[in-house]
Formats: structure tokens, sequence, C-alpha cells
């Protein structure tokens, strides 16, 4: 859905682009060079119904260029909440992990936090950093220890989910601000294009 508006936006766009260039100005813009040779043949009359058409049609699609920027920005804004709204927000700093009957660490839903091969693969690589493995090659430690290294990389984890989350938080408010100042300056720059066709 939201392709389909961001395709919708940049043809209304370019439609007013091209209403906006077809229109007489001060100098006869570019309306004059495709357009001069239909107002010779139809009379001046013509020309000046030509005009106020292209007015009318540049007011509509001014219109339509800001309603389909405010619904592409609401869409935005609902499709980025809903993708992270699985996030939770609230105290998820601790985690409790148990052991089922295969060896693998899981929370407290059923989900396999980590395999008994990664546990014990991560046990021999702080055993060879701490130096603690034993002469025939056993590492020493407990599943207590691989249980808390694996509550703090979650934590880890968690805290940088949140951190992202809070700076794409960040990113579409001032995306949401950016849009509607556009908005407004093209609604402005409608405007007085109108009035200046209308003079």
């Amino acid at each position: 859905m939201q392709t389909a508006l961001i395709i919708i936006h940049v043809i209304i766009a370019l439609v007013l682009t091209v209403i906006v260039l077809m229109q007489h100005g001060k100098q006869q813009g570019l309306s004059g060079a495709i357009a001069g040779g239909a107002e010779t043949f139809f009379g001046k009359n013509k020309g000046r119904t030509v005009d106020a058409m292209l007015k009318k049609v540049t007011a509509v699609f001014a219109v339509l260029f800001i309603i389909s920027s405010i619904v592409l920005t609401v869409v935005s804004i609902n499709k980025y909440s809903s993708e992270n709204a699985a996030v939770d927000t609230g105290d998820s700093s601790t985690m409790n992990v148990t052991m089922d009957e295969a060896g693998n660490l899981v929370d407290e839903n059923g989900n396999i936090v980590m395999t008994a091969e990664d546990m014990a693969a991560q046990q021999e690589q702080a055993a060879a950093e701490d130096g603690t493995v034993t002469e025939d090659g056993a590492v020493e430690g407990t599943v207590e220890d691989a249980a808390g290294a694996v509550e703090d990389a979650a934590e880890d984890t968690v805290e940088a989910a949140e951190g992202a989350v809070e700076g794409a938080a960040e990113a579409a408010e001032g995306a949401t601000e950016d849009t509607a100042e556009a908005v407004e300056g093209a609604a402005d720059d409608a405007a007085a294009a109108a009035e200046n066709a209308a003079e």
C-alpha cells in the first residue's frame, strides 16, 4: 500500500510541475513554446480559457499533492509503529532463562535462547581467555556461568534494541516535521502561483 501511495504521490508531483510550467508567466515560460501555436490557431479568447483551465487544474493538483503528502506520512508512521510494536518498552533488563532436558537454554516461553553446542563453544572460548582449561582439555565452569553470560548478552541486546527504537522514533518525528514544512511550503507556492495566475 505504501508503495502505491508513493507512486501516486510522484505522479501527482510530476503532473503539477508540468501544469505549472505550461501556464503563462510574465515571460511566457514553457507554455509559450508549447501552446503558442494553439493560441494563434484558436484565437485570443480560447487562450484565456486555456489559462483559466490551467489555473483550476493547478489548484486541484496542489490540493491532491498536499493530501497525498499527509496520507503518505500517516501511513509511514503507522507502518513504523506497527513494525516496532513487538519491542517491549517496559523494563526488560532481566530475562528468565532455564535449561531444558537437551541442555539448551530456553526462555519462559520455551524459545531456545542458546543451544547446548553454542554454550559449550562459548564456555571453551571463555575458558581459553581465562586460562581455566584442565590438563585433559575439559573446560572448568558451570552451566550457571554460561547462563549468566547469556543473560548479560540478552541484556545488551535489549538495550541496543531500545536504543535503536528510540533513534528510529526520533528520525520519524524529524521526517514528519520536514514533510509538514514541505507541505506548507508547497501550499504557499501553489497559493502564490494561483494568485499570480489570477493577476
